[in-house]
């Protein structure tokens, strides 16, 4: 007699496959160098130097984007692989190799998407909106307030539990 909580293996299912002590020592190894990497990096990117070399290259980026003048393109390329080589030796290279640290862009939702969303979908709370929209609730909240602010949207419960419906 099988008992309500346990699971029925049937063929289809896919076997679990038990990594060896070895294998769990390696995983475990790859992950602490990869927060170590993460600290470093993060430490880095608070040093008030990294951050005005960095600012640096991104001036020198903007300049060689506008700029025709040869010989001022030239001078501004030497500028930024100096730059670039000293942000190398400090550590705060990026990976993605553009060699500019650079925030990853917040996508930011317009009010008449937020507001077709709510219409379509009545009781949603702010993460399952974001998910939805592929965003994130800190970028989402502006237009949201203004939606609510023009009485488009009405809420209901308090923080993490509120849901927005269509007014």
């Amino acid at each position: 007699m099988k008992r309500r909580n346990e699971q029925v293996m049937t063929d289809t299912d896919k076997k679990r496959i038990r990594r060896s002590e070895e294998q769990l020592i390696q995983d475990l190894e790859t992950k602490i160098a990869e927060i170590k990497a993460r600290a470093e990096r993060k430490k880095m990117k608070r040093d008030p130097a990294v951050r005005h070399v960095v600012a640096a290259v991104r001036s020198i980026d903007k300049a060689l984007a506008e700029t025709q003048d040869r010989a001022l393109r030239t001078e501004l390329d030497g500028a930024r692989a100096s730059l670039s080589a000293c942000l190398a030796l400090s550590g705060a290279a990026p990976q993605g190799g553009s060699g500019v640290l650079t925030p990853r862009p917040r996508r930011t939702v317009e009010g008449g998407t937020l507001l077709e969303h709510v219409q379509k979908h009545p009781g949603q709370r702010g993460e399952q909106i974001a998910a939805a929209l592929g965003t994130d609730t800190k970028s989402m909240r502006p237009a949201m307030r203004r939606l609510i602010d023009d009485r488009k949207v009405k809420t209901r419960g308090e923080r993490r539990g509120m849901v927005y419906l269509p007014a």
